[in-house]
């Protein structure tokens, strides 16, 4: 599941991981959406953006990491917020992995594959 409110974020993320991993792409193009269909379709890694239009993403990993549903689903923060405390933060939250934008699609591939195969 892929949360992100960037049209082209979202196009990207999904072209790569259906491409190269054969992975079928959930997204959201927002905080609510997102936590809607992560509960509703429980996918198996999610990556979620940090600057949302209606949540936050550390408001929805809180949420993710505290719903029976998803606390045990792995985030992936993908997101433009590089300062060590963000990322501190996001880790006390409960995210297991963090990339920061601008990307290269192959590295978002790599630790994808690494996230996923250590469920």
């Amino acid at each position: 599941l892929v949360i992100d409110d960037d049209d082209s974020i979202r196009r990207q993320v999904s072209f790569r991981l259906e491409k190269h991993e054969d992975i079928t792409v959930i997204k959201a193009r927002n905080g609510k959406s997102g936590l809607l269909s992560a509960i509703e379709k429980e996918p198996d890694l999610i990556i979620l953006d940090w600057i949302l239009p209606d949540i936050l993403g550390p408001a929805v990993l809180k949420k993710l990491k505290n719903a029976a549903k998803t606390k045990n689903i792995p985030v992936l923060m993908l997101t433009g917020k590089d300062k060590i405390g963000d990322i501190e933060d996001a880790f006390k939250l409960g995210a297991e992995g963090y990339l920061t934008k601008p990307f290269q699609l192959q590295k978002l591939g790599e630790k994808v594959s690494d996230m996923l195969a250590f469920q």
